[in-house]
């Protein structure tokens, strides 16, 4: 039955309290339904059965809410757990930049003859030029301390062609974030694991 005899008072510290809160726990329903029970008419007292049937509704809601909630924890460490074999082991990512020990390597989309990769020092703004020729192993390999930025170019005849770029790092931890779990690499880099791409054995 609805509760149409409760007094303004108490309606009005009611709405504000829903609304504060904007949700109904377990024990503002058990707060409502007793309000309801002790302002109920006399002349037509509480169904028993329309009252079991609403603490049933609220058992199971309880019960969905619970499963639920043990589901996301048990993905959650599920994850985690296949993630922990990656640490000390290079990932592939999308990355344009690397830090010491970090690889890329470069794919061509079709024939080449050159490939010119531009690394740029991000502490002192220093730039070196590395020259790739056809038959020329297309990784390198970031020896600097410190953190660069690399750019690349890929052509035949002079001619630009397409190209691919993966860029390794070591994974040295896992970290569990509200959106999921991500990587972290050297100098605090994270990464979203979901968008791995190779897992160097």
């Amino acid at each position: 039955m609805a509760i149409t005899s409760v007094d303004s008072s108490y309606t009005t510290t009611s709405t504000t309290s829903t609304t504060s809160d904007k949700k109904l726990g377990k024990e503002a329903f058990l707060h409502i339904l007793c309000t309801q029970l002790k302002y109920q008419n006399p002349l037509e007292p509480q169904d028993p059965a329309e009252f079991l049937t609403q603490l049933s509704q609220m058992t199971q809601v309880e019960q969905l809410t619970n499963i639920s909630k043990s589901m996301e924890s048990l993905t959650t460490s599920v994850d985690t757990s296949g993630l922990i074999s990656t640490i000390g082991k290079k990932v592939g990512v999308e990355s344009d930049v690397l830090s010491k020990g970090d690889e890329v390597t470069i794919t061509p989309a079709s024939d080449y003859d050159k490939v010119v990769m531009t690394v740029k020092n991000l502490k002192d703004g220093a730039t070196d030029t590395v020259t790739f020729n056809k038959g020329d192993d297309l990784t390198y390999t970031n020896t600097s301390d410190d953190m660069v930025g690399i750019s690349v170019t890929a052509s035949l005849n002079g001619k630009a062609v397409g190209y691919g770029a993966t860029v390794f790092k070591e994974v040295t931890g896992i970290k569990v974030i509200d959106t999921g779990s991500v990587l972290t690499f050297a100098n605090d880099e994270t990464y979203d694991a979901r968008k791995v791409t190779i897992i160097k054995k």
